[in-house]
């Protein structure tokens, strides 16, 4: 199987990042060397190229950045998983609705 390597220059093309930043975040490991760049991996470039632009970080900041990011997108994903999953227990336990109760009859 053969696999392309990244282009810095068609990336930093596509994403208005410089041909050196580029490949430095090549050889940082924050974009993978070896694959063709999906919408989200231009995305998360974009991203890099605003943090770069707006806040001045350096790269190691980003990579934390980043992590962070990815961590909290994560998290995200798995409260709402959560919050499906109670939903249906939620629905499943109203449609079936035991309640115990004594009969007490009253004397006088």
């Amino acid at each position: 199987m053969l696999i392309r390597r990244i282009n810095p220059e068609t990336l930093a093309a596509q994403t208005g990042l410089p041909v050196e930043m580029v490949q430095d975040l090549i050889d940082l490991g924050l974009i993978r060397a070896f694959a063709e760049p999906d919408e989200d991996d231009l995305c998360e470039l974009r991203r890099v190229r605003r943090l770069i632009e707006t806040l001045g970080l350096s790269h190691e900041a980003i990579d934390v950045v980043l992590q962070m990011r990815r961590r909290l997108v994560a998290l995200q994903h798995e409260v709402a998983r959560l919050r499906a999953e109670l939903a249906e227990r939620r629905r499943t336990e109203r449609a079936v609705v035991w309640i115990e109760a004594e009969w007490v009859e009253e004397r006088e």
